[in-house]
């Protein structure tokens, strides 16, 4: 891949970041999340008073979602040039973002529909929202492969100028660890380890945008042709 796509897969994950964000937290302002213990009555309300401000963030949202496969695919360019032309942490990097890209498409057309009749059954509307939730939250395992499988390919590389700080590896591995409380969203409903807890919510939050934000940059650094200068933009 030359430097100019993969300078593009770079602007795509900023595209990706930046369009969740907006969609997720300015116009659908799940920050912080619905609570897993409202009653059916209570997120049909907020659904209904809320509906197309919803809607127009998870447009938002799945439109950014796309953006997320072309920086999946810049990062498994670098991970096979890294491994000396070997596709299978690679292409299972790959792979594992394509999963991953999922759980933020997924969960917002689910929270689409439960915006789409406000005025459907209670029960219906919280069965959609709890299903956006928990396929948002819990499906941990394709981040987790991807963070681990970038972490070995920058512990791999030994070349004189690696493609990222070797510090870096050490980060994903800290970031997918955070992850781990997330399964703890499948039985509660209150606490810490609910889906809005302080372990399953805002420290992963606050862990993968640093991580995200900080991981563009680097990944700029990375692909740019030599000379150019560090800064994006």
């Amino acid at each position: 891949m030359n430097s100019n796509l993969r300078i593009l897969g770079v602007w795509s994950g900023a595209a990706f970041f930046l369009l969740w964000l907006i969609g997720f937290v300015f116009f659908a302002q799940w920050i912080p999340p619905i609570p897993p213990s409202d009653s059916a009555d209570q997120v049909a309300d907020l659904f209904q008073a809320r509906s197309v401000p919803i809607r127009i963030g998870m447009v938002l949202m799945t439109i950014g979602t796309v953006f997320y496969l072309p920086w999946t695919t810049m990062l498994s360019d670098l991970i096979k040039e890294i491994d000396g032309g070997s596709i299978f942490l690679a292409g299972t990097q790959l792979a594992a973002g394509v999963v991953s890209a999922m759980t933020f498409f997924v969960p917002a057309f689910l929270w689409t529909a439960a915006a789409f009749r406000p005025q459907r059954s209670p029960e219906i509307t919280q069965a959609l929202v709890d299903l956006g939730w928990l396929f948002f939250i819990t499906p941990i395992a394709p981040f987790i492969l991807q963070y681990v499988i970038l972490a070995i390919a920058i512990f791999r590389d030994k070349r004189p100028r690696p493609a990222f700080p070797r510090w870096t590896a050490y980060l994903q591995l800290w970031v997918s660890i955070s992850f781990l409380p997330a399964l703890g969203a499948m039985f509660l409903k209150t606490g810490p380890f609910a889906w809005n807890g302080l372990l399953v919510w805002w420290i992963p939050f606050a862990m993968f945008t640093g991580y995200f934000a900080l991981m563009i940059t680097l990944s700029w650094r990375a692909v740019r042709p030599a000379g150019q200068p560090a800064e994006i933009g």
